[in-house]
């Protein structure tokens, strides 16, 4: 098999697994035995380099149990900012214990086109099955945020992925899905900005008599941990029905739901019509609400709402600086501060910020402050025309050997 054909859905490039059938006249005729590489077991690979295209790369990890003489399970990872090893890190116990070979992009990430995606996935999954004995007849797909529409938008297209683990976002936006049958496991943190996506989607897919299960965990916008992702793993392998961390859900939005929804209605119509000094007070009380609520639902209501403000600033705040429009990226800025102090993305945004306006050094200062936070995407800095100048400064290379090291 290979991802060979593409359909187009809402949005997004859909792949589809194309069999790769001879012509009637060679049927009877024997393929060539292929040949496999033969790595070693029980360590990470963080760059297996794409024969064909070899600016692109995935982490690897092929458990003890791995054979290169017999087909394998594997499961296709996807993070959202392409951190491949990430997932094999936290999850390489979880290879061993379910027998599967772990492979992650390094490139798949949000932000791209269709087109890219498409290439990246295309070149990634087939490398894989052809350099590594897997089994391509019942695979399985994993992903973090936007990671997690991809793996899930693979497995609607594709009657081969047998489940899909999604965690902190669900379903992508697609017509005419031809794969219903896999398993869907969604897993999502209690204080995650995406968790009533989830909830909903959830009951949607039970009310359609979809196989699906939802593990909820204390947390917010992340992977989640080892120990969560093994119920989630067993349940998207078949091993086991029931966890400790599958969501209590009556079936129907409950009024706190009706009130969170509405409140991110206010607060996402407040981002362009309120100024600074309404939203210092604004988070102030929000604050105020999530330690003095009268109960675990409001507190965590009142929590995901916070996370859900710093969602909303990283997108405003994006959006202005791509418009060049610096008085309303201070603003959205002001307003990610307050929403999400420590944020890695928003002092990267607040060095290009400063950076447009020639303050140099305070950029420079900022994107240190991004790197000791964990910021790892050299990429995005070199590809920023407003480092220009800051790229020549002492201190400098210094950030940037941190950045890659992250």
């Amino acid at each position: 098999m290979r991802l060979s054909k593409i359909l187009w859905g809402v949005g997004f490039a859909v792949l589809t697994f194309a069999a790769c059938n001879s012509p009637q006249k060679n049927r009877n005729k024997k393929s060539p035995q292929p040949t496999y590489e033969n790595r070693a077991v029980g360590k990470i690979f963080p760059h297996i380099i794409i024969k064909s295209d070899t600016a692109l790369s995935y982490a690897l990890y092929l458990p003890k149990s791995y054979r290169v003489n017999k087909e394998n399970r594997v499961a296709f990872i996807f993070d959202a900012h392409g951190r491949g090893t990430l997932p094999l890190e936290k999850y390489q116990s979880l290879s061993e214990k379910y027998n599967l070979v772990l492979a992650a992009s390094n490139d798949s990430k949000n932000g791209l086109s269709g087109q890219e995606r498409n290439h990246i996935i295309t070149a990634f999954m087939g490398d894989a099955e052809s350099r590594f004995n897997l089994d391509k007849k019942k695979m399985f797909t994993m992903g973090f945020s936007g990671g997690a529409r991809v793996a899930t938008l693979i497995a609607l297209y594709n009657s081969t992925v047998a489940g899909v683990i999604g965690c902190a976002a669900g379903f992508p936006q697609v017509q005419n899905p031809v794969n219903r049958s896999f398993i869907w496991v969604g897993v999502v943190g209690n204080k995650d900005f995406n968790y009533l996506e989830l909830v909903n989607l959830n009951r949607q897919l039970k009310a359609n008599r979809w196989k699906s299960n939802l593990l909820t965990f204390d947390g917010k916008h992340e992977w989640p941990p080892a120990s969560v992702m093994d119920d989630a793993m067993g349940m998207m392998l078949g091993n086991i029905h029931k966890s400790r961390f599958q969501i209590d859900d009556k079936g129907t939005p409950t009024a706190l739901e009706n009130k969170e929804v509405e409140q991110q209605r206010i607060l996402a119509r407040a981002m362009e019509e309120k100024d600074t000094v309404w939203w210092s007070k604004e988070m102030a009380q929000l604050k105020l609400l999530t330690k003095t609520a009268k109960n675990h639902g409001q507190q965590m209501m009142n929590e995901r709402l916070i996370s859900y403000l710093g969602m909303l600033s990283y997108i405003y705040t994006q959006r202005a600086i791509t418009g060049h429009d610096i008085s309303q990226a201070g603003k959205y800025l002001k307003i990610y501060e307050l929403a999400d102090y420590d944020n890695k993305d928003r002092y990267f945004f607040k060095a290009v910020w400063y950076a447009m306006q020639n303050k140099n050094q305070k950029a420079l200062n900022m994107l240190q402050k991004a790197a000791d936070l964990g910021f790892d995407d050299p990429v995005q800095i070199h590809k920023q025309p407003a480092f220009d100048a800051v790229k020549k400064m002492p201190g400098f290379d210094k950030v940037m050997q941190e950045v890659r090291a992250n």
